[in-house]
Protein backbone atom coordinates (compact mmCIF):
# COMPACT_ATOMS: atom_id res chain seq x y z
CA UNK A 1 0.00 0.00 0.00
CA UNK A 2 1.56 3.35 -1.16
CA UNK A 3 0.05 6.24 0.78
CA UNK A 4 0.36 9.74 -0.76
CA UNK A 5 -0.42 12.72 0.52
CA UNK A 6 -0.71 16.32 -1.80
CA UNK A 7 2.07 19.27 -1.19
CA UNK A 8 -0.08 22.29 -0.95
CA UNK A 9 2.58 24.38 -2.53
CA UNK A 10 3.58 22.06 -5.24
CA UNK A 11 0.59 20.14 -5.94
CA UNK A 12 2.26 17.48 -6.53
CA UNK A 13 2.21 14.36 -4.71
CA UNK A 14 4.69 12.86 -2.49
CA UNK A 15 5.20 9.02 -2.14
CA UNK A 16 6.57 7.71 1.51
CA UNK A 17 7.22 4.69 0.33
CA UNK A 18 9.56 6.17 -1.53
CA UNK A 19 13.26 5.14 -0.94
CA UNK A 20 16.90 6.05 -1.20
CA UNK A 21 20.25 4.37 0.03
CA UNK A 22 22.59 6.60 2.21
CA UNK A 23 25.95 5.98 3.75
CA UNK A 24 25.79 4.48 7.07
CA UNK A 25 28.35 6.97 8.16
CA UNK A 26 26.06 9.39 7.23
CA UNK A 27 23.05 8.32 8.82
CA UNK A 28 24.82 7.17 12.37
CA UNK A 29 27.96 9.01 12.50
CA UNK A 30 28.50 7.79 16.52
CA UNK A 31 27.94 4.00 15.24
CA UNK A 32 29.84 3.88 11.37
CA UNK A 33 32.91 4.94 10.33
CA UNK A 34 33.54 6.03 6.98
CA UNK A 35 32.73 2.99 4.58
CA UNK A 36 30.73 1.99 1.56
CA UNK A 37 28.24 0.74 3.75
CA UNK A 38 24.97 2.14 2.86
CA UNK A 39 21.50 1.99 4.39
CA UNK A 40 17.98 2.37 3.28
CA UNK A 41 15.77 5.26 4.24
CA UNK A 42 12.48 7.04 3.41
CA UNK A 43 13.71 9.91 1.11
CA UNK A 44 10.55 12.20 2.34
CA UNK A 45 9.42 12.94 5.93
CA UNK A 46 6.51 11.98 6.95
CA UNK A 47 4.35 14.39 8.87
CA UNK A 48 4.36 11.66 11.91
CA UNK A 49 7.93 11.53 12.24
CA UNK A 50 9.00 12.47 15.95
CA UNK A 51 12.34 14.31 16.17
CA UNK A 52 14.74 12.07 18.63
CA UNK A 53 16.56 13.36 21.80
CA UNK A 54 19.67 15.62 20.81
CA UNK A 55 21.31 14.47 24.31
CA UNK A 56 20.91 10.25 23.33
CA UNK A 57 23.95 8.90 22.94
CA UNK A 58 23.36 5.07 21.36
CA UNK A 59 24.64 1.74 22.64
CA UNK A 60 26.70 0.77 19.27
CA UNK A 61 26.11 -2.80 19.34
CA UNK A 62 22.50 -2.57 20.42
CA UNK A 63 22.21 0.36 17.63
CA UNK A 64 23.16 -2.25 14.60
CA UNK A 65 21.38 -5.08 16.05
CA UNK A 66 18.32 -3.26 15.33
CA UNK A 67 19.39 -2.36 12.41
CA UNK A 68 19.83 -5.58 11.03
CA UNK A 69 16.43 -6.39 11.85
CA UNK A 70 15.63 -2.73 10.61
CA UNK A 71 16.95 -3.39 6.94
CA UNK A 72 16.43 -7.02 6.91
CA UNK A 73 14.14 -7.61 3.66
CA UNK A 74 11.47 -8.90 5.77
CA UNK A 75 10.87 -8.98 9.60
CA UNK A 76 10.64 -12.85 10.84
CA UNK A 77 10.07 -11.76 13.67
CA UNK A 78 8.87 -8.42 16.02
CA UNK A 79 11.88 -6.65 17.77
CA UNK A 80 11.85 -6.37 21.39
CA UNK A 81 13.78 -4.19 23.59
CA UNK A 82 13.99 -5.39 27.31
CA UNK A 83 16.41 -3.65 29.73
CA UNK A 84 15.69 -1.58 33.18
CA UNK A 85 13.81 1.28 33.78
CA UNK A 86 15.43 4.52 32.12
CA UNK A 87 18.44 1.91 29.92
CA UNK A 88 17.37 4.07 26.84
CA UNK A 89 14.22 1.35 25.49
CA UNK A 90 12.36 4.37 23.98
CA UNK A 91 14.95 6.83 22.94
CA UNK A 92 16.26 4.20 20.95
CA UNK A 93 13.08 3.36 18.77
CA UNK A 94 13.14 7.44 18.29
CA UNK A 95 16.70 7.43 17.68
CA UNK A 96 16.21 4.96 14.82
CA UNK A 97 12.51 6.08 13.59
CA UNK A 98 14.28 9.73 13.20
CA UNK A 99 17.69 9.22 11.39
CA UNK A 100 15.52 6.58 9.12
CA UNK A 101 12.53 9.29 8.41
CA UNK A 102 10.27 6.69 10.19
CA UNK A 103 7.08 7.83 11.62
CA UNK A 104 6.93 6.44 14.90
CA UNK A 105 3.50 5.67 16.79
CA UNK A 106 3.88 5.30 20.73
CA UNK A 107 1.20 3.00 21.77
CA UNK A 108 1.12 3.06 25.79
CA UNK A 109 0.16 -0.04 27.09
CA UNK A 110 -1.51 -0.30 30.49
CA UNK A 111 -3.30 -3.05 32.06
CA UNK A 112 -7.26 -1.46 31.62
CA UNK A 113 -6.19 -1.55 27.69
CA UNK A 114 -8.30 -2.87 25.46
CA UNK A 115 -7.76 -4.23 21.88
CA UNK A 116 -10.11 -1.57 20.76
CA UNK A 117 -7.70 1.07 21.96
CA UNK A 118 -5.38 0.08 19.14
CA UNK A 119 -7.88 0.31 16.44
CA UNK A 120 -8.94 3.89 16.87
CA UNK A 121 -12.81 5.20 17.91
CA UNK A 122 -15.66 7.24 16.39
CA UNK A 123 -15.77 10.97 16.85
CA UNK A 124 -18.22 13.98 16.62
CA UNK A 125 -16.63 16.71 14.23
CA UNK A 126 -17.99 19.51 13.25
CA UNK A 127 -18.45 20.29 9.29
CA UNK A 128 -19.86 23.31 7.94
CA UNK A 129 -21.70 23.95 10.96
CA UNK A 130 -23.68 20.48 10.97
CA UNK A 131 -22.28 17.60 13.73
CA UNK A 132 -20.97 14.80 11.95
CA UNK A 133 -19.30 11.34 12.99
CA UNK A 134 -15.97 10.10 11.83
CA UNK A 135 -13.76 7.48 12.50
CA UNK A 136 -9.88 8.05 13.91
CA UNK A 137 -7.87 5.98 13.56
CA UNK A 138 -5.93 4.93 16.81
CA UNK A 139 -1.97 4.43 16.92
CA UNK A 140 -1.09 0.99 15.88
CA UNK A 141 -3.36 1.54 12.73
CA UNK A 142 -1.97 4.73 11.79
CA UNK A 143 1.21 2.73 12.03
CA UNK A 144 -0.47 -0.23 9.93
CA UNK A 145 -1.75 2.73 7.36
CA UNK A 146 1.37 4.78 6.60
CA UNK A 147 3.89 2.70 7.52
CA UNK A 148 6.73 3.17 10.17
CA UNK A 149 7.35 2.01 13.63
CA UNK A 150 4.90 0.71 16.38
CA UNK A 151 6.51 0.95 19.61
CA UNK A 152 4.28 -0.79 22.25
CA UNK A 153 6.23 0.84 25.18
CA UNK A 154 5.74 -1.13 28.63
CA UNK A 155 4.28 -4.26 26.81
CA UNK A 156 4.91 -6.47 29.82
CA UNK A 157 1.71 -4.42 31.56
CA UNK A 158 -0.68 -5.53 28.87
CA UNK A 159 -3.59 -8.38 29.78
CA UNK A 160 -4.47 -11.71 28.66
CA UNK A 161 -7.43 -10.38 26.41
CA UNK A 162 -4.85 -7.12 24.83
CA UNK A 163 -1.98 -9.56 24.14
CA UNK A 164 -4.46 -12.12 22.07
CA UNK A 165 -6.12 -9.67 20.20
CA UNK A 166 -1.92 -8.35 19.40
CA UNK A 167 -0.73 -11.57 17.28
CA UNK A 168 -1.99 -10.53 14.06
CA UNK A 169 -0.94 -6.98 14.35
CA UNK A 170 2.70 -7.79 16.02
CA UNK A 171 2.81 -10.26 12.68
CA UNK A 172 1.93 -7.67 9.92
CA UNK A 173 -0.50 -9.59 8.80
CA UNK A 174 -3.91 -8.33 7.79
CA UNK A 175 -5.98 -6.82 10.88
CA UNK A 176 -9.22 -6.89 11.40
CA UNK A 177 -10.60 -3.82 13.37
CA UNK A 178 -13.45 -4.54 14.81
CA UNK A 179 -14.42 -1.14 15.31
CA UNK A 180 -15.03 -0.21 11.89
CA UNK A 181 -15.81 -3.78 10.56
CA UNK A 182 -12.60 -3.27 8.31
CA UNK A 183 -9.58 -4.87 7.45
CA UNK A 184 -6.06 -3.65 7.53
CA UNK A 185 -3.16 -4.77 5.19
CA UNK A 186 0.22 -3.61 6.53
CA UNK A 187 1.78 -1.11 4.93
CA UNK A 188 5.10 -2.51 3.17
CA UNK A 189 7.31 -0.37 6.06
CA UNK A 190 5.57 -1.57 8.72
CA UNK A 191 7.34 -2.40 11.82
CA UNK A 192 6.46 -3.53 15.10
CA UNK A 193 8.29 -2.74 17.96
CA UNK A 194 7.97 -3.35 21.66
CA UNK A 195 9.59 -2.12 25.27
CA UNK A 196 9.50 -3.92 28.42
CA UNK A 197 11.12 -3.80 31.73
CA UNK A 198 10.99 -7.70 32.12
CA UNK A 199 10.39 -10.68 29.59
CA UNK A 200 6.79 -10.90 30.69
CA UNK A 201 7.45 -13.39 33.32
CA UNK A 202 4.98 -11.61 35.60
CA UNK A 203 5.38 -10.25 39.28
CA UNK A 204 9.20 -8.60 39.81
CA UNK A 205 10.39 -7.31 42.87
CA UNK A 206 10.33 -3.98 40.87
CA UNK A 207 8.03 -3.68 38.19
CA UNK A 208 5.45 -5.04 40.64
CA UNK A 209 2.60 -3.90 37.85
CA UNK A 210 4.54 -6.27 35.31
CA UNK A 211 2.36 -9.17 34.00
CA UNK A 212 2.77 -12.79 32.83
CA UNK A 213 2.89 -12.49 29.21
CA UNK A 214 1.80 -16.17 27.30
CA UNK A 215 4.16 -17.84 25.57
CA UNK A 216 2.88 -17.56 22.53
CA UNK A 217 2.88 -13.40 22.24
CA UNK A 218 6.34 -13.32 23.67
CA UNK A 219 7.73 -16.02 21.18
CA UNK A 220 6.32 -13.13 18.56
CA UNK A 221 9.59 -11.22 19.05
CA UNK A 222 13.27 -11.08 18.76
CA UNK A 223 14.83 -9.72 22.39
CA UNK A 224 17.83 -7.17 22.59
CA UNK A 225 18.54 -6.15 26.20
CA UNK A 226 19.17 -2.85 26.98
CA UNK A 227 21.58 -2.24 29.72
CA UNK A 228 22.42 1.09 32.11
CA UNK A 229 25.23 2.81 29.65
CA UNK A 230 29.25 2.34 31.04
CA UNK A 231 30.43 5.39 32.96
CA UNK A 232 32.27 6.74 30.45
CA UNK A 233 29.12 6.82 28.28
CA UNK A 234 27.41 8.42 31.04
CA UNK A 235 30.05 11.29 31.26
CA UNK A 236 29.69 12.28 27.36
CA UNK A 237 25.32 12.27 28.03
CA UNK A 238 26.63 14.29 31.39
CA UNK A 239 29.01 16.67 29.04
CA UNK A 240 25.69 17.40 27.16
CA UNK A 241 23.36 18.80 29.41
CA UNK A 242 25.96 19.87 32.24
CA UNK A 243 28.96 21.40 30.54
CA UNK A 244 29.02 23.74 33.08
CA UNK A 245 29.56 21.91 35.83
CA UNK A 246 33.11 20.74 36.31
CA UNK A 247 33.51 17.40 35.32
CA UNK A 248 34.53 16.32 38.93
CA UNK A 249 30.73 17.15 40.06
CA UNK A 250 29.48 15.35 36.73
CA UNK A 251 31.63 12.06 37.57
CA UNK A 252 30.92 12.01 41.49
CA UNK A 253 26.96 11.56 40.11
CA UNK A 254 27.74 8.97 38.34
CA UNK A 255 29.46 7.31 40.61
CA UNK A 256 26.61 7.64 43.32
CA UNK A 257 24.07 6.54 40.88
CA UNK A 258 26.18 3.25 40.00
CA UNK A 259 26.46 2.56 44.04
CA UNK A 260 22.68 2.79 43.50
CA UNK A 261 22.65 0.08 41.11
CA UNK A 262 25.11 -2.00 42.45
CA UNK A 263 22.86 -1.82 45.72
CA UNK A 264 19.28 -2.90 43.92
CA UNK A 265 20.50 -5.12 40.91
CA UNK A 266 23.82 -6.10 42.18
CA UNK A 267 27.71 -5.67 40.52
CA UNK A 268 27.48 -7.47 37.21
CA UNK A 269 23.42 -6.02 36.75
CA UNK A 270 21.95 -9.42 37.09
CA UNK A 271 20.26 -9.70 40.09
CA UNK A 272 22.69 -11.02 41.98
CA UNK A 273 22.47 -8.83 44.84
CA UNK A 274 21.83 -9.86 48.71
CA UNK A 275 18.75 -8.03 50.38
CA UNK A 276 18.24 -5.70 47.36
CA UNK A 277 16.68 -2.40 47.50
CA UNK A 278 13.82 -1.20 45.47
CA UNK A 279 14.93 2.40 43.76
CA UNK A 280 16.91 2.87 41.00
CA UNK A 281 18.99 5.30 40.02
CA UNK A 282 18.25 5.18 36.02
CA UNK A 283 20.38 7.55 33.43
CA UNK A 284 16.94 9.24 33.17
CA UNK A 285 16.91 9.91 36.77
CA UNK A 286 21.23 10.99 36.34
CA UNK A 287 20.31 13.20 33.15
CA UNK A 288 17.55 15.63 35.90
CA UNK A 289 19.43 15.91 38.64
CA UNK A 290 23.00 17.46 36.78
CA UNK A 291 20.11 19.18 34.42
CA UNK A 292 18.01 20.37 37.95
CA UNK A 293 21.76 21.18 40.36
CA UNK A 294 22.20 23.98 37.37
CA UNK A 295 18.81 24.58 37.62
CA UNK A 296 18.42 24.94 41.59
CA UNK A 297 21.25 27.43 41.26
CA UNK A 298 25.06 28.08 42.84
CA UNK A 299 23.10 28.88 46.62
CA UNK A 300 21.28 26.01 47.03
CA UNK A 301 22.45 22.27 47.71
CA UNK A 302 23.21 19.61 45.89
CA UNK A 303 21.24 17.73 48.80
CA UNK A 304 17.96 19.67 47.66
CA UNK A 305 18.46 18.53 44.24
CA UNK A 306 18.73 14.80 45.02
CA UNK A 307 15.59 15.41 47.19
CA UNK A 308 13.65 16.85 44.44
CA UNK A 309 14.77 14.03 41.43
CA UNK A 310 15.06 11.11 43.17
CA UNK A 311 15.28 10.73 47.35
CA UNK A 312 11.47 11.89 48.23
CA UNK A 313 10.39 8.73 45.74
CA UNK A 314 11.97 5.96 47.52
CA UNK A 315 10.54 3.82 49.98
CA UNK A 316 10.36 4.53 53.65
CA UNK A 317 11.82 0.47 53.76
CA UNK A 318 14.73 2.22 51.61
CA UNK A 319 15.12 5.28 53.04
CA UNK A 320 18.06 4.42 55.45
CA UNK A 321 20.19 2.54 52.80
CA UNK A 322 19.54 5.15 49.81
CA UNK A 323 20.94 7.68 52.83
CA UNK A 324 23.87 5.84 53.76
CA UNK A 325 24.54 5.38 50.23
CA UNK A 326 24.71 9.01 49.87
CA UNK A 327 26.57 9.58 52.63
CA UNK A 328 29.66 7.05 51.34
CA UNK A 329 30.14 9.31 48.18
CA UNK A 330 29.37 11.83 49.38
CA UNK A 331 30.06 12.71 53.02
CA UNK A 332 29.08 15.75 54.16
CA UNK A 333 29.82 17.68 50.56
CA UNK A 334 26.02 16.60 49.84
CA UNK A 335 24.98 19.59 51.99
CA UNK A 336 27.38 22.00 50.58
CA UNK A 337 25.53 25.02 48.82
CA UNK A 338 26.99 24.48 44.78
CA UNK A 339 28.92 27.91 44.83
CA UNK A 340 30.91 26.59 48.11
CA UNK A 341 31.48 23.41 46.63
CA UNK A 342 32.47 24.94 42.61
CA UNK A 343 34.92 26.70 45.50
CA UNK A 344 36.16 23.68 46.80
CA UNK A 345 36.40 21.79 43.45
Amino acid sequence: MSVQSINQNTNTSIDYSEMESVPAHVLFPEIFDPSKITLKRRKHRHEDCIPSNPMYVPDEENTKLALVWLQAPEQMLALGLQGHTGTGKTELAMFLADRLNLPLYIVKVHPRMNPQDLEGSYVLDNDNGSTVTRKEYGPAAKAYINGGIMLLDEVDKASEELTSAMHLLVEGKPWPLEMFKETLIAHKNFFCMAAANTYGGGHDDIYISSRQLDGAFISRFMWIETRYPTPVTEAKILEKVGAKLPVGIRNDAIRLANAFRDAALGVQRDGDVEDPIKCIFSTRVLVAWIYYIQGFGRFRSLKQSLDAVFMRSVSVDDKHIAQDIVDKIYGDDINLKLNDLLAKK
